[in-house]
């Protein structure tokens, strides 16, 4: 039973009397990055609350894409943009509780969903087809694009307002209905965006927000005959389940999964910018960010100079309570994660000739500023003397810890930044454009950056190639994920029969 003195947090169906069959078989803590102590407890939506959110979503979407013509949907989502702008502190300030990043970096968040809702508010008008007029025998035809119907969101713990927004927003934007799904660490911004939606106008039914993990709330949501699409952020292996399992009803699916992604450093960048790209490729949000940039490929001639900065800067960093505006670094979002990560500086340690020259501690001070003991911190880990083989250099390990690899030409780095069976983003920092335009156009990478990092701006598409995923969030990308496509042939003459009768 849920202890009356904490939060407790249940899922929002609403639509089809769904809230009276949303009771729960049991409950789960949900334990502060900061302190380690319960700060709040979840109610697991029980398979009578996931069918009914599903039986809300199938009953409103042909209304919400029959009754709100794309202007009023793009005005719905306007307003939800407005609102959320209005309420951008208030969803830092949970953000940063449901993950222990600093609140200067989830500040950002808010105003960036605000982006992707007023994107897809725009691009809703542009929804359509295209003629073609120049058919055999004076026809013609169309095509349309129409939505899928219900469908399914399950988000990531490390950007949950992001992940929820960028599925949500193009997928309510065409047309369909949505039951998302939290990671269940981080459950709050997705609760608070319901209620958003509804301010704004979106019907009962059209989205709702589950509770519980994966295996036993994702699954159901994702097998379920009635899903017609699935967009999934998280985990390589579960991506493949949810891959296979999506394959029983030929379901579409959206997977945005790890990466390895290279960092390339060319010996004519300025040494500062170099170790700026390095530390926001590798220590923003400590370092739980899919697309950072962990493989460094510095220049060799300036690698000793790089290391030596780079460990100055790095030392300067204020780690501590994530709602202090000055801390730089936070917590890790959990004791199992945390253990993670330190298991794989253990192994780089035994790996070859790799050389901890930085960090990987977990700490409970830092200078003067006390931490609470029972918190998720560590220092960032710094390796020099890597090999590409070493498993720290080849496996995803989502934290701070940063791999550095010298090189010495152009098709050398190429061919090593690509032997890796990931591919989600790659980054170049070089004075020569036109190097920089041949390596982009070989990285075998999705995402892709000339002299900056990690931004992802809701204009442009994003998504993985081989192990990283499949398809595109944002951009124009964003209406094809979501839509199917109909073609229609215009007969201007009377049919001529092919049988002799």
């Amino acid at each position: 039973m849920a202890s009356s003195s904490l939060p407790l947090f249940k899922s929002l169906v609403r639509g089809t009397g769904a809230a009276t069959r949303n009771s729960a078989t049991k409950t789960y803590d949900l334990i502060s990055a900061s302190t380690g102590k319960i700060r709040a407890q979840v109610e697991m939506a029980s398979p009578e609350a996931i069918q009914a959110a599903i039986s809300a979503a199938q009953e409103a979407q042909p209304r919400w894409y029959r009754d709100y013509s794309p202007m009023e949907r793009s005005k719905v989502l306007l307003k939800a943009a407005q609102i959320m702008t209005t309420q951008a502190e208030a969803l830092a300030h949970l953000e940063t509780a449901d993950t222990g990043r600093p609140i200067q970096e989830t500040r950002a968040e808010g105003p960036g969903a605000a982006d992707c809702l007023e994107w897809f508010a725009g691009l809703t008008k542009c929804m359509g087809g295209g003629q073609h007029m120049e058919l055999a025998g004076g026809n013609f035809g169309y095509t349309r694009r129409e939505p899928l119907g219900v469908t399914v969101g399950i988000g990531a713990w490390n950007y949950p307002l992001q992940s929820a927004v960028w599925k949500s927003a193009p997928a309510l934007a065409f047309g369909n209905a949505m039951v998302f799904k939290p990671s269940e660490l981080t459950p709050q911004t997705a609760l608070r965006l319901a209620d958003i939606y509804e301010e704004a106008g979106i019907p009962e039914g059209v989205f709702s927000v589950v509770l519980g993990d994966g295996p036993t709330v994702g699954t159901s949501l994702v097998q379920d005959p009635r899903v017609s699409k699935v967009s999934f952020t998280g985990s390589v292996p579960t991506g493949r389940k949810i891959y296979t399992q999506a394959a029983h009803d030929f379901k579409k699916v959206t997977l945005e999964l790890g990466g390895k992604s290279p960092l390339i450093i060319f010996d004519d960048t300025n040494l500062d910018v170099a170790v700026t790209a390095a530390m926001v490729a590798n220590w923003y949000s400590s370092g739980q960010v899919c697309s950072n940039g962990t493989r460094v490929f510095i220049h060799k001639s300036m690698h000793d100079a790089f290391v030596e900065r780079l460990l100055e800067r790095t030392q300067q960093l204020i780690i501590g309570d994530p709602m202090n505006d000055t801390t730089d670094i936070g917590p890790v979002v959990s004791e199992a994660h945390l253990q993670k990560v330190q298991d794989y500086i253990r192994i780089g340690v035994a790996e070859d000739q790799a050389q901890l020259v930085y960090g990987g501690q977990r700490i409970q001070a830092q200078g003067q500023q006390p931490l609470n003991p029972q918190g998720f911190y560590m220092q960032p880990a710094i390796f020099t003397d890597c090999t590409d083989s070493m498993r720290i250099v080849q496996e995803e390990i989502f934290g701070m810890v940063m791999s550095i690899l010298p090189f010495t030409s152009e098709e050398e780095v190429l061919q090593r930044a690509n032997d890796t069976t990931f591919g989600l983003s790659a980054g170049v920092f070089t004075k020569d454009l036109q190097r920089a335009h041949r390596m982009v156009a070989q990285l075998q990478a999705g995402t892709t950056w000339i002299n900056t990092y990690n931004l992802a701006p809701v204009e442009l598409p994003w998504g993985g190639w081989k192990h990283s995923g499949m398809g595109s969030e944002n951009g124009v990308a964003g209406m094809e994920s979501w839509t199917r496509m109909k073609s229609v042939y215009v007969e201007m003459n009377d049919i001529q029969s092919p049988f002799s009768c």
